[in-house]
């Protein structure tokens, strides 16, 4: 019993976060009928070895040892139970750590994407009085959909929510983003970030690349969700990309690995850029 839960500890430990959300699922999903199948099974199973004992005619010798072995158990209990006090604490303190970490992740990636780009933009249009009102509202109702979410909203499906995302980016900008997408899934939180993920793979394109049009093909497969933003503008040096610069390694990056996905760039001096982001449906 002692190797199980070792084993069992520690292979939770060694699980990222995609493993135990679905572990967490499957096992609220069968919350309901563990009720009734824990009892069940050990009334089963302390029928089975009564009847084997016996059967063997090893009754009377076991309900003699029982007494001592409350006895070693109880004192194994005794002497480990600090240790396994230690062990789950310490197993929490590292969970909460790890959330915490993953949420000022997120608050940093979005600050990144919606209040530093359009406080850019702010700054570029300082003569126009009119494109900076209309940039301080569009970021003031971003803003407020981030941070209070209308629970009464009907759920926006990933296609549509991607032509969404690439109409916000179109206005902002200025660059036409044409979107092609085939197939649905349902709304989520991993799917969300994906959708973040995408934003600003097409604010970078709208913004460096210099093409007048950024591409955007979405598909969405039983197995997976894949994304491409591509331009066929002046293009860069993938490994010249200085590391300070939030909008590829945590925005795009970053973000898809902590979700559980993928992200790839691909790009040529000269040549544009392509994006590819994928996520796995589990």
């Amino acid at each position: 019993m002692v190797a199980v839960v070792l084993g069992v500890a520690l292979v939770w430990r060694q699980a990222n976060e995609a493993q135990r959300e679905r572990w967490r699922v499957a096992r609220t999903r069968g919350r309901h009928g563990a009720w009734l199948r824990l009892p069940a099974g050990a009334l089963l199973l302390g029928a089975g070895l009564l009847g084997f004992l016996a059967s063997r005619g090893q009754l009377r010798a076991a309900r003699q040892g029982v007494l001592s072995t409350i006895v070693v158990v109880a004192g194994v209990a005794l002497l480990s139970g600090p240790w396994w006090y230690r062990l789950t604490n310490d197993l929490r303190a590292e969970r909460r750590e790890r959330i915490r970490s993953q949420e000022r992740a997120e608050v940093a990636a979005h600050v990144h994407d919606s209040v530093l780009q359009t406080l850019a933009l702010i700054r570029k249009a300082a003569g126009d009085p009119r494109e900076v009102a209309r940039l301080a509202r569009s970021q003031e109702r971003e803003l407020r959909s981030w941070l209070y979410p209308d629970a009464g909203e009907p759920a926006v499906r990933f296609a549509a929510a991607l032509e969404r995302v690439a109409a916000d980016v179109e206005e902002m900008h200025g660059t036409t983003v044409e979107v092609v997408a085939v197939g649905d899934c349902p709304p989520g939180p991993r799917v969300d970030a994906l959708l973040a993920a995408a934003r600003e793979a097409m604010v970078n394109a709208a913004k460096h690349s210099g093409a007048p049009v950024v591409s955007v093909y979405a598909e969405a497969e039983p197995e997976r969700v894949t994304v491409f933003v591509r331009d066929r503008g002046r293009g860069f040096d993938v490994g010249a990309v200085p590391e300070g610069r939030h909008g590829l390694s945590e925005s795009v990056v970053g973000r898809m690995a902590r979700h559980g996905g993928t992200a790839e760039v691909r790009s040529v001096p000269g040549d544009g850029a392509e994006v590819r982001l994928e996520l796995p449906r589990a």
